[in-house]
């Protein structure tokens, strides 16, 4: 598919804003993560599902990052219960509400709250919710690749790098992840942003924007973005307009990962412009809206 024949495809699943849905329609996104450390990552994750068209968003983090990721938004909701003893028990039934999770933003690397978020992550599972994999959870995923058996829910890892060469020699080379899962893709995160799945004809690359400025951030601004196209594209999957037969559950998630890539990759480009050396994620978010309706219209 070539990205004029994509942006249709993503066009064709995002919801109108015709008056007719109800609040929490439009998507309901969950992050996990925020530490006392990192503050920012999820706020970013959640704040970009928000700006890109989600009704609600949720952040489920540590206590000491809960008052002061609420300081950067009141429009997010936040549950300091990541670090509780019931920790599992308390967020799994919020889980039941969402229509997409991200994992990792901020999360850290804490030996409990690696267990913890094992935990959540085998409760996803069971729950059949798509999943975004980022930041501090593609290292416990990466040493622990069982938790990506048997999902029949899309899940999608967003490595930059150094995370993407870090899966690879875990799997023996790049071929190693087409058998990760046939649910599972990986989005490679770069100047050349690339999509590598079981499916060939969902695989993509896109160098479309960007800039050079690599601020912190940005690959929650990302995160968030996928999640919420993830939503929309899964929602409207018999409204795709495919010329050959083929997984549409790949093919969706395929296209929630392009089109959150492009998106986010013209805020950059056009932050960039503006502010140059001194662009920040912040910077970033501000060009949602703009570069949205370049893209797709509405």
């Amino acid at each position: 598919m070539d990205n004029n024949s994509m942006i249709k495809l993503v066009q064709s699943c995002i919801p109108p804003l015709d008056g007719n849905s109800h609040k929490g329609q439009a998507g309901r996104i969950g992050v996990i993560g925020g530490s006392m450390e990192y503050t920012g990552a999820p706020f970013f994750a959640g704040i970009s599902a928000l700006k890109v068209g989600a009704d609600i968003a949720h952040i489920f983090c540590t206590s000491p990052a809960a008052t002061v990721i609420k300081s950067y938004s009141p429009e997010l909701i936040v549950h300091p219960l990541l670090d509780q003893p019931n920790a599992v028990n308390e967020i799994s039934p919020w889980l039941d509400r969402l229509h997409a999770i991200v994992v990792g933003p901020g999360l850290g690397r804490e030996t409990k709250t690696f267990e913890i978020v094992s935990e959540l992550i085998e409760t996803i599972k069971r729950k059949n919710i798509p999943l975004i994999v980022d930041a501090d959870a593609l290292f416990l995923i990466t040493h622990n690749l069982e938790l990506l058996k048997d999902f029949q829910s899309p899940v999608i890892l967003t490595p930059n790098k150094v995370e993407f060469e870090r899966l690879c020699d875990k799997v023996n080379g790049q071929s190693g992840l087409n058998k990760l899962g046939k649910n599972i893709i990986v989005l490679k995160k770069g100047s050349m942003d690339e999509v590598y799945c079981a499916i060939s004809n969902a695989q993509w690359k896109s160098n479309v924007g960007g800039s050079g400025r690599r601020c912190g951030g940005q690959g929650d601004i990302l995160s968030g973005s996928i999640a919420i196209f993830l939503h929309w594209t899964l929602s409207n999957v018999d409204k795709l307009n495919l010329t050959y037969s083929m997984d549409r559950t790949i093919i969706a998630a395929s296209l929630s990962c392009f089109a959150a890539s492009l998106l986010v990759r013209t805020c950059n480009e056009k932050a960039f412009k503006i502010k140059g050396r001194s662009m920040l994620a912040t910077d970033m978010i501000e060009y949602i809206h703009i570069s949205f309706q370049e893209l797709y219209g509405q």
